[in-house]
């Protein structure tokens, strides 16, 4: 009679294929030529870092970072992307089954908004980045414009005509501008930056502070 094999204990501690080791060292590299390229950004700016020094901090070569992305400008962009636009979409994703009233939604959309993006060291980061080099690089803000920051204005405006559909939020011009309801989010991102060891705030009051502000602005008067 043959033996079951797979049941053999010795079988069972055989190392992993060194094959399997490196593809999933190189799946996990991209992610970390990101990491180490928002450290060097964070270190020296964006103009002054050189891909050699993104390459050392990662421990790769140069060639390497190549291989994964075109240039500087791309590597930006990637790291844009992944530590910010997962967040929108977990925040868009609100929506989808939502069963509770606008009020709710929009409360739970912001209360999102600061624990992913204004709590985000990587979002502060980049922003900060676009704030003080975005007039040499044009086209990193038009990215980030056209990637974030119009997925993010889309998603409340969608919530807004949810509530006026609903008849629990006026008609208003917030349709048109939800930046006016952003904008205490961006607000609170820059002071963070330039002004927290002079004034730090508690974001978890200024968020309450943010949310009744906006909805007593919105919400339509009872018996209309």
């Amino acid at each position: 009679m043959v033996e079951n094999m797979s049941s053999d204990p010795a079988i069972a501690r055989v190392p992993q294929p060194a094959a399997s080791i490196r593809r999933r060292r190189k799946e996990q590299r991209p992610g970390e030529i990101i990491k180490a390229a928002l450290q060097e950004f964070a270190r020296r700016g964006f103009a002054a870092t050189r891909l050699e020094d993104v390459a050392e901090r990662a421990g790769v070569t140069k060639g390497t970072i190549y291989f994964y992305f075109k240039d500087k400008e791309d590597l930006f962009k990637a790291a844009a992307r992944s530590s910010l636009a997962p967040a929108l979409g977990q925040i868009e994703a609100l929506g989808a089954n939502f069963e509770a009233s606008a009020e709710e939604l929009l409360r739970a959309h912001l209360r999102a908004v600061y624990l992913k993006l204004v709590k985000n060291p990587r979002a502060r980061q980049i922003l900060r980045l676009l704030i003080a080099e975005g007039p040499q690089f044009p086209e990193l803000v038009d990215f980030y414009y056209r990637e974030i920051i119009s997925h993010g204005l889309s998603i409340l405006k969608r919530v807004i005509e949810r509530g006026v559909a609903r008849h629990e939020f006026r008609r208003t011009r917030a349709t048109d501008f939800p930046q006016v309801v952003f904008g205490p989010v961006l607000a609170a991102i820059i002071w963070n930056l330039l002004l927290a060891k002079q004034h730090p705030i508690d974001f978890d009051a200024y968020a309450r502070t943010h949310i009744d502000l906006i909805l007593n602005g919105l919400k339509a008067s009872k018996g209309k």
